[in-house]
């Protein structure tokens, strides 16, 4: 291979003929411009098989340059409203801690959002595009409410204003960063959320729960009935979230005490199709909120339960050569159980009994109508419920208290007859 320097159009040019006699021309040093960022000037080497597409690829360089904003530093670009709207999502992922705030806003993103603005421009979407379509959403929710349905289908849901809320802040994101001239969601009108009538709370009375606790006793003596009845008793008797429960590890039983610690929690962190990550359950080094993180006295026997429960599944694990796990409700993998599959389970039996269905949360609403009218007060109740404030607890189950509303009656009669005595 041979190199000889020539001079092109006043330039030094660098002559490379190989042995195979290809011949090849390259001009180091080549002026593209000056980089609109930092004000220093932009060189390059340029190489090319003959002199006159060596001069055509420098012009193309520069023009390349001017293009791409007279800039070598990265620059995002975006071609459509889709495109905006994930470079905005992975923002708000770096700024939220919630992985439940992730998903719900990831769901406003793929159920609403970008099905309707995703192809379009985002200066190309104009007010009253948003506005009849909020319009929409608020009266698809509303015949949603009133068809009774105890939850909605998709795109049927009352969070529309929080959709417009993520928009607009789509919006500003893009002037901040992509030098949008206007944010079109910031006039839009929310129409008010559709009131549905309040549902009393989800309980089983002493007959239902009578009938449960005798199928419970008597299902087939199986793992997966083992462990469901474990499941089951346990959020009847400690009032703790579904999820709360499947966190447990064995070091959260205190035999000491005959309590169980509660400090952390489950969540589904939603995965993306696109990128081709799937969802996983995820444990939170914390319970659902700061009041959540509380110790709830149970049973013994509930105790000795979920130990012969953990047991067990170390036994299984022994057998089959796999690592031993501190998790009481482990799948057989070892890894952290989604309630999906228990929660069809409890929905199938309790419609087979004819009881109400409202998910593992029956039990905990049960729990608290059990202690009310056992007459336990409302700050115990408060604090067994992880609840972060009393009113919380009050508004949501006073009326689970029927007993104590015709005692307070009879109390008020016995104190009338003594003064009129």
């Amino acid at each position: 291979m041979q190199k000889e320097t020539i001079i092109h159009n006043n330039r030094k040019v660098t002559k490379t003929t190989k042995n195979n006699g290809t011949i090849s021309y390259t001009q180091r040093g080549v002026y593209i411009g000056i980089d609109v960022k930092t004000g220093k000037k932009i060189t390059s080497s340029i190489t090319a098989k003959t002199l006159r597409s060596l001069d055509r690829k420098i012009i193309q360089a520069r023009l390349d340059f001017e293009a791409k904003g007279s800039t070598v530093k990265e620059t995002l670009a975006i071609n459509n409203f889709e495109e905006l709207a994930e470079a905005w999502f992975t923002s708000f992922v770096t700024w939220v801690t919630s992985q439940n705030t992730i998903n719900r806003v990831r769901g406003y993103l793929d159920t609403y959002i970008i099905p309707k603005f995703g192809d379009y421009k985002p200066e190309e979407i104009k007010s009253a595009d948003i506005q009849i379509w909020v319009n929409k959403l608020a009266q698809q929710s509303k015949k949603s409410v009133q068809s009774g349905a105890r939850k909605s289908k998709k795109g049927y849901a009352k969070d529309f204003g929080a959709v417009i809320y993520k928009l607009s802040d789509i919006f500003d994101f893009g002037i901040t960063n992509f030098e949008l001239s206007h944010n079109p969601a910031k006039t839009i009108k929310i129409p008010p959320k559709p009131k549905s009538s309040k549902k009393r709370v989800m309980v089983l009375h002493e007959e239902e729960l009578t009938t449960w606790l005798n199928f419970l006793n008597n299902l087939p003596n199986t793992r997966a009935n083992r462990r469901f009845k474990v499941i089951c008793d346990t959020l009847l008797s400690s009032a703790l979230r579904i999820n709360e429960l499947l966190a447990l590890t064995i070091h959260d039983l205190d035999f000491e005490t005959s309590e169980i610690i509660v400090n952390k929690t489950l969540m589904w962190k939603a995965g993306n199709k696109k990128l081709g990550i799937k969802g996983e359950m995820i444990c939170k080094d914390s319970a659902k909120t700061d009041a959540g993180n509380r110790r709830v006295s149970v049973p013994r026997e509930i105790l000795k339960d979920l130990q012969a429960f953990h047991n067990e599944m170390q036994s299984y694990f022994k057998e089959h050569n796999l690592p031993a796990v501190d998790l009481i409700f482990p799948t057989i993998y070892g890894n952290y159980m989604c309630d999906r599959n228990e929660r069809a389970t409890l929905k199938k039996r309790l419609v087979e009994l004819g009881l109400p269905d409202y998910g593992f949360h029956i039990f905990r609403h049960t729990h608290a109508s059990l202690m009310l009218n056992a007459g336990v007060n409302w700050k115990e109740l408060q604090i067994r419920m992880g609840h972060k404030s009393i009113k919380t607890t009050m508004d949501t189950y006073a009326e689970l208290a029927p007993k104590k509303k015709s005692e307070a009656v009879d109390i008020y009669l016995k104190e009338i007859a003594k003064l009129t005595a």
